[in-house]
């Protein structure tokens, strides 16, 4: 069993589906929810930051992604990621890292951080947090999980194809350097 979290019409959740899981999200946007029912998966409508609506020790996998930087209280919603799961269960997620080499070229020459605003409308003001491997780490460790991987993607959307081969190479041997990155994170018994 899987919940996907803030999924926003279900794609990925499709593709989990259709390899054989059974799967279940959870949406703040009832327009996004709804597109995911036409799709078939199950989903209930909830702000994740009361609380997730299942039982207790209800999922092998709970997987968030491009949820955790649009939190205030991202403890509080480990914690219940962790309550959802079953004992060995899997926590997979994405956040924008804080310490990519575009930001630190952004705030050497001046710049602001990317994926972060001053105020609601500025780019990217939605984002009420930031992110990088250690303070994940330290999230994960208070709230009952081991961060067992970490993996990074550069992202691609405005670089020339050629970049392509080595940016994913960087991204494996530095992911601490990428734009994105993914954890993994399993249930401390």
């Amino acid at each position: 069993r899987v919940l996907d979290v803030g999924y926003l019409g279900g794609n990925l959740s499709r593709e989990i589906h259709a390899a054989g899981n059974e799967v279940w999200g959870v949406e703040l946007n009832p327009t996004a929810a709804e597109v995911a029912r036409k799709r078939g998966i199950r989903v209930k409508v909830a702000d994740v930051e009361s609380g997730l609506p299942f039982e207790t020790a209800s999922f092998d996998v709970v997987h968030a992604g491009e949820v955790l930087e649009h939190l205030y209280d991202t403890k509080t919603f480990f914690e219940e990621c962790r309550r959802v799961l079953k004992e060995g269960g899997v926590l997979l997620f994405t956040a924008p890292n804080l310490n990519s080499l575009e930001n630190r070229l952004r705030v050497a020459t001046g710049g602001y951080l990317s994926m972060t605003g001053a105020y609601p409308e500025d780019h990217y003001g939605s984002h009420a947090r930031v992110f990088n491997v250690d303070k994940v780490r330290e999230l994960c460790a208070q709230t009952g999980f081991l961060l067992t991987d970490v993996r990074g993607v550069f992202n691609l959307e405005r670089r020339a194809r050629w970049l392509e081969t080595p940016l994913r190479l960087a991204a494996r041997l530095a992911p601490t350097l990428s734009k994105l990155l993914i954890f993994k994170a399993e249930k401390k018994a």
